[in-house]
Parts: C-alpha cells; sequence; structure tokens
C-alpha cells in the first residue's frame, strides 16, 4: 500500500503568503524523505485562504527541489485551459524529471464565479464537454489525436510521458476512467461516504484492473480529545450545491455570500464539519487497514485539512512509509 500527500498549499496560521508556499516545498522535501509515492498540488481561484493557482509553476519548481518522488497536479481544472497546452507543459516538464511527473485533471471550477468568467474569458462559448477536453488531452499525451503525424506536443513523446489521473468523486466518473483506461483519484475527503467508495472502487477495479485507483481522504495526528475537538472546529464546511447537479465546497460565511451574490444561479447551501480520519499514528492506520481490506484500493492520498504548520508536518512524520509500509506484514497495515 502506497500513501502520497495532497497540499493544497494553504495560507498557514501564523505565515504570509510567501512563507506558506516556502512550506509546501519544505512537506514536499519531507515526504521525498520520507518515503511517500507521490505529492500533489492543486489549482484553486481567488480563494481568501488557498494560493495554489498554478499547479503547473508548483510542479516544475517541487521536481527541482525533490530526488524520488512523484510531484502531481490534483489537479488541472480542465475547464480553464486548452487541452492541447495542457499536454505541452506536462510533456515538456517530464522531459526535466523523466518519470516523475504525474498530471491530474479535474471537473471542478476550483474557485468563485467571478474567477471563473475571467479564466474563460477567451474561451469559445461552445466549449466541448468536460469529458470531450479530457479525451483530447489524453489524446495529445498519447499521440492518438488525428493529426498526430503533424502536430505534436513534443519532438519527443517516446522517451517520457507523464502519467495520468482522472481526479472525481462519481461512480460515472469512475467508469469514465476505466473505460479510457487512465488511473483514478477518488475525492473521498469531499464525499465522505464509504458506501460510494466502495462501489467506486469494486466498479473500477472491475473495469481496470491494471489502472490505479487511489483514495484521497482528510488524516490529522490528534493525540487527545482537545486535539480532535480542535481539528473539528477548523473544519466546519459548506457545500453548493447547484440545479444542474455540480457542487462546491467552501470553508467560511464569507466565501458563501461571496459565491452567491457573484452568481445568478440558485443555489442550496449546506453546512457541516469535514469527515475526516482522526486519531494516533496507529489508531489512523487501523482505519487505513480496514478501508482497504474493505475495497479494492491500490494507494491513500493524504489531505491535510489544518493551517497548522507543525501539525501537517507531524502527520505526515507520522505516517510515514518508511515507519509503516514495512508494518504491512505485521499485519498491522
Amino acid at each position: 500500500m502506497e500513501f502520497n500527500i495532497l497540499n493544497q498549499s494553504p495560507v498557514l496560521n501564523g505565515h504570509s503568503v510567501e512563507q506558506s508556499l516556502g512550506h509546501t516545498t519544505e512537506l514536499a522535501k519531507l515526504a521525498d524523505r520520507l518515503g511517500y509515492k507521490r505529492y500533489f498540488v492543486s489549482e484553486h481561484h481567488n480563494m481568501e485562504n488557498v494560493i495554489g493557482t498554478s499547479p503547473e509553476v508548483l510542479v516544475t519548481h517541487l521536481l527541482n527541489q525533490t530526488k524520488n518522488i512523484n510531484i502531481g497536479a490534483g489537479g488541472v481544472m480542465l475547464s480553464h485551459h486548452n487541452p492541447f497546452h495542457v499536454a505541452e507543459q506536462f510533456q515538456l516538464i517530464s522531459h526535466l524529471a523523466p518519470g516523475r511527473v504525474n498530471l491530474g485533471v479535474g471537473k471542478a471550477p476550483g474557485g468563485t464565479p467571478l474567477a471563473t468568467a475571467a479564466l474563460q474569458h477567451e474561451l469559445r462559448s461552445d466549449i466541448d464537454s468536460f469529458n470531450d477536453r479530457f479525451l483530447s488531452l489524453k489524446s495529445f499525451v498519447d499521440g492518438t489525436h488525428d493529426n498526430h503525424k503533424v502536430l505534436k506536443i513534443s519532438v519527443d513523446t517516446e522517451s517520457s510521458k507523464p502519467d495520468l489521473f482522472l481526479l472525481g468523486g462519481s461512480l460515472s466518473s469512475a467508469k469514465f476512467a476505466a473505460d479510457n483506461e487512465v488511473n483514478y483519484i477518488f475525492a473521498h475527503f469531499i464525499k465522505n461516504d464509504e458506501i460510494l467508495l466502495k462501489e467506486v472502487a469494486s466498479a473500477y477495479k472491475g473495469l481496470y484492473p491494471d489502472g490505479k485507483f487511489i483514495a484521497a481522504l482528510s488524516v490529522l495526528l490528534t493525540e487527545t480529545e482537545k486535539e480532535k475537538k480542535a481539528a473539528k472546529e477548523e473544519n466546519v464546511v459548506y457545500s453548493l450545491k447547484f440545479k444542474d447537479g455540480r457542487t462546491l465546497r467552501v470553508t467560511t460565511e464569507k466565501q458563501v455570500n461571496d459565491y452567491i451574490k457573484n452568481t445568478d444561479e440558485k443555489i442550496e447551501v449546506e453546512k457541516s464539519q469535514l469527515d475526516m480520519i482522526l486519531g494516533t499514528k496507529d489508531e489512523i492506520l487501523s482505519k487505513l487497514n480496514e478501508l482497504s481490506n474493505s475495497c479494492p484500493i491500490d494507494e491513500f492520498m493524504f489531505h491535510l485539512p489544518t493551517a497548522d504548520a507543525n501539525l501537517r508536518n507531524l502527520t505526515v512524520e507520522a505516517l510515514a512509509p518508511i515507519h509503516t509500509i514495512h508494518k504491512e506484514k505485521a499485519g498491522i497495515l
């Protein structure tokens, strides 16, 4: 069982933006030393507490700061980007660090309506569906598009390619990934539904046994009930549900109000606490073991839902593969 990190690059307590980005780098270096397999950074826009707006920039920087770990986008929000250009970018990055580049692609807007409007200003009004755009991106990466003999993302696409992942949270997206033979990352930290997780994992692996199924979940090391309570209080979330079925999760009332104020769409708002795996190292590993025994998960990806830099480090250190993976044979994980 492989362990990975998803870092959304939040503004950390007592840190400036520059210092928070510095922590993103230092955490990647720590994860590299501790044996984690992948380190993903996300794309968000116009968010007051998240600063990772450009994963392709962060991925390139982090590759230069690490030695062995795979660095990836988790993910590029394809609705804002030209698929050919994304393929070009990550093919070039892959040439710079062969075998270590992961390209995760997501459907959500990753920000407010104003940010979405600004990002898509020059995109045509009859923009293709997400699925069509994803397949277009995949065809450029694979070199299978109609004009592959004359239109290339690189003069060399054989020596190194980015590994492609689809990010999603539904049975339909998992089946889409499996049908098109791409790896899949299930956003369990957003959906918080173990029954759905098992259903999605089983369906994906049943259709595409060779694909990687990764469960991304929220994890924090907490040694006392007081620490658990503090973690829960920090992680009140608001789910915005749109008429067409889309959902968006934000973390403050101000973000909710700003979103509603800047859109004409009808939105339902639901307030809840983020579902997290909280506890000691052994308690967390026990829960992961339970999940891995109940459904075919290939890897876990840890989302760290706190702005406390020290707690983020402690969690990554406690669950480090060099300390935990070797315990599989002992039945601990």
